[in-house]
C-alpha cells in the first residue's frame, strides 16, 4: 500500500549519528520503505535547550546534511518540493519532503520564515515540548507569543503548513482563531483514548477537521496505551475508530515519528508497516479506510492546502 507519512525525526538522529538516510540501524531506512511507493516528512527536531544563533548553526548544519543527502542518493530518493505533485512516490525512489519541529529555527526573526520556505520547508511545527520565541508547549503552556501570533500569517503566506503537534492547549486554540488555511497536528493521538497531555481532546480534533487540515497517527506507544512496547494492535485502532466516530474518517493520517520516541514491536521498524496495516485490517479495519489513513487523506489535504493560497500573496 501506498505510504505517506507526516511524522519521522530520521534525518536528524542520521545526521547526529554520522549515518546515511539509507541505513540498517535507525527506525526508519529509506532502503526499507514499502514497496508501493513512500512519501516521507523528514523532520529537523530542535532541541529544547537551543535559542537564537545556536538554533540557526543547528538547523543550518542538519540543513547541509539533507541537501548531501539528497545529492549523494540522486535517483534513489526524490524531494518532494510541491507536495501537491510530488507526493506520490515511485515505488523505486521514495520521496521526502523537510520539514522542521520547533519554532526557534526562526530565532525571532520574521524573514527567517520565507529563507525556510526558499529552502523547501514545507511543514513547521510551532513547538517542542518548552517554551520558545512563538509560544509554549504542552510542558509549558503559555500561549502563543505576539511574535508567534504574527509568524501563522508569515507561515501561510509562505505555503509553510502550520503544525500544532505539542503545542500546549492555550496556543492550540488560538491558531484556530488566527488560521486562515488548513493546519495539521502530524503526530498527535486521542486523549480520550489515552490521557497523555500530547495527545488532542475531541474539541481539538474536530477544530482541525472544520479548518480542513489533518491529523497524523503518532506510534509512540505512550500516546497510544499505558501497556508498553508489547501492546497489541488494538490499541492503535481504538483510536482510528474514536476519531472516526468524531466526524474524521477523511482527517486522519500516519504521522509515525519514527527515530523520536519508543514504539510498539509491531510498528518499531519502517519495514513493519506493511504487516501492521494488514495486520489492523485482519482484526477489524476496513480496508477503504486504511488506504484514506495510509496516504489518500493525507494527498486530499496537500490539494487542499494548495487551493486555500489562491488569492494570497505569493
Amino acid at each position: 500500500m501506498r505510504i505517506i507519512d507526516l511524522h519521522c525525526d530520521t534525518l536528524t538522529e542520521c545526521e547526529k549519528q554520522g549515518l546515511t538516510l539509507f541505513n540498517d540501524h535507525t527506525q526508519l531506512g529509506f532502503g526499507r520503505l514499502g514497496k508501493d511507493g513512500w512519501c516521507q516528512a523528514t523532520a529537523v527536531f530542535m532541541p529544547d535547550n537551543l535559542r537564537g544563533a545556536a538554533a540557526v548553526e543547528y538547523f543550518d548544519r542538519v540543513y547541509d546534511y539533507w541537501l548531501k543527502q539528497l545529492e549523494q542518493h540522486k535517483g534513489r530518493m526524490a524531494e518532494a518540493a510541491d507536495l501537491e505533485k510530488d507526493c506520490l512516490a515511485s515505488p523505486e525512489c521514495p520521496a521526502a519532503f523537510l520539514t522542521v519541529e520547533g519554532g526557534s529555527v526562526l530565532a525571532g526573526n520574521p524573514d527567517r520564515v520565507s529563507l525556510l520556505a526558499k529552502r523547501n520547508v514545507r511543514m513547521l511545527t510551532l513547538t517542542w515540548n518548552g517554551a520558545n520565541e512563538l509560544g509554549g508547549g504542552q510542558a509549558e503552556d503559555i500561549g502563543l507569543t505576539a511574535f508567534g501570533r504574527q509568524a501563522i500569517a508569515l507561515l501561510e503566506q509562505n505555503n509553510i503548513i502550520v503544525d500544532v503537534s505539542h503545542l500546549g492547549d492555550k496556543g492550540f486554540w488560538e491558531v484556530t482563531q488566527l488560521a486562515s488555511r488548513p493546519f495539521v497536528a502530524s503526530h498527535s493521538n486521542a486523549r480520550a483514548v489515552c490521557g497523555h497531555p500530547r495527545n488532542l481532546t475531541d474539541d481539538q480534533f474536530r477544530a482541525i477537521v472544520k479548518a480542513g487540515g489533518i491529523v497524523g497517527l503518532n506510534f509512540c506507544e505512550y500516546f497510544i496505551s499505558n501497556l508498553g512496547p508489547a501492546q497489541p494492535v488494538e490499541c492503535l485502532l481504538e483510536h482510528i475508530r474514536h476519531f472516526v466516530s468524531l466526524g474524521g474518517a477523511d482527517h486522519i493520517a500516519l504521522g509515525s515519528d519514527y527515530d523520536g520516541a519508543p514504539l510498539p514491536l509491531w510498528l518499531d521498524r519502517s519495514e513493519k508497516l506493511d504487516s501492521a496495516i494488514s495486520l489492523m485490517i485482519k482484526s477489524g479495519l476496513e480496508s477503504a479506510l486504511a488506504e484514506k489513513i495510509c496516504y489518500k487523506n493525507a494527498r486530499a489535504f496537500f490539494a487542499r492546502y494548495a487551493a486555500s493560497a489562491v488569492g494570497e500573496e505569493p
